[in-house]
């Protein structure tokens, strides 16, 4: 586990920007993405209409801190980690938030797509990680990647090989309610494309595609 963590420091020092386009059943959507250094951590920033977030990874911890600030759904808080504890502070839903949540030593992402990239590209198979729940008071949740094969995958007519990732509910019997999967350039990791369900039973299917890479 050390060295799939260590991988997430190990990006080009130079800052990388890359735009994906989002569609969320019928409503279409763009994401620009910054990857960049900061203090010899690796940081991915992410901003939509009406959505910022930003993620800092540790080099043990997977995630260290996450800041989301989201005008639509009136979330602007912080969550950073500490050993094995997630402090948080801030708003969440409109409503004030402070509260620490317990997990273990696990590795947490709460973004699950490129925070999976050096996953994808690493030997290891299986990858079990807590994300915390946005539809749910921010509640700790168990999750697990699966490579499931390398395929070739055609985006805007540029075919790429790519290595597929599942995504479940770390718990047997929730792993059968909800599933995402997931593409990433199997040269390097790079995220190309997500589909899936971004909420509960009935929620669209969420898909989002590499657009362009910004030089």
């Amino acid at each position: 586990m050390l060295s799939l963590v260590l991988g997430l420091i190990t990006l080009s020092l130079s800052a990388q920007q890359y735009q994906y386009a989002g569609l969320f059943g019928e409503n279409a959507y763009d994401i620009q993405v910054l990857k960049q250094q900061e203090d010899g951590k690796s940081v991915l920033v992410l901003e939509e209409k009406e959505r910022y977030s930003k993620h800092t990874f540790h080099p043990k911890l997977g995630t260290e801190e996450w800041v989301l600030r989201d005008e639509k759904e009136n979330h602007n808080f912080t969550a950073q980690r500490t050993n094995d504890q997630i402090k948080i502070w801030g708003t969440f839903q409109g409503e004030s938030v402070e509260k620490t949540v317990d997990i273990d030593e696990r590795l947490w992402f709460n973004k699950l797509d490129h925070g999976l990239s050096e996953f994808a590209v690493s030997e290891q198979h299986e990858l079990s990680f807590w994300v915390l729940k946005l539809l749910s008071d921010l509640d700790p949740l168990k999750m697990e990647a699966k490579k499931v094969g390398t395929e070739s995958l055609t985006i805007d007519g540029k075919t790429y090989e790519a290595v597929k990732v599942k995504l479940t509910i770390d718990n047997f019997m929730l792993s059968k309610l909800w599933s995402a999967e997931l593409w990433y350039r199997a040269s390097d990791g790079l995220f190309l494309r997500y589909e899936g369900a971004n909420g509960g039973p009935g929620t669209p299917t969420t898909i989002i595609e590499l657009d362009e890479k910004v030089d």
